[in-house]
């Protein structure tokens, strides 16, 4: 999760508690989803693979290159494919 996201969620769950106080006119009062909000953004968040990881990745689903003429040409080709696998891992989720 971006930093962007994580903070519009802290923002979200601190005006959520703003509104509930507000509401019941206590300034202790926080909101339950405000609360789960604020659980959620305290777990860590998961690692990325690594480059090694999405090489073995491509070798289980197709993109290993066993065929190639030499050795260099198969790294280059697999090194494409963990490329591709963490520009779409970046996008998309991790």
């Amino acid at each position: 999760m971006t930093d962007t996201t994580r903070d519009l969620i802290q923002r979200m769950a601190t005006e959520l508690d703003l509104y509930r106080q507000m509401a019941r006119d206590d300034c202790t009062s926080t909101h339950p989803f405000a609360d789960e909000a604020r659980a959620y953004l305290s777990q860590p968040e998961p690692e990325e693979p690594t480059d090694e990881e999405l090489e073995e990745f491509a070798l289980e689903h197709g993109g290993g290159y066993f065929n190639c003429d030499c050795q260099v040409e198969a790294d280059i080709l697999t090194r494409k494919h963990v490329s591709n696998y963490r520009a779409v891992l970046a996008r998309w989720g991790k």
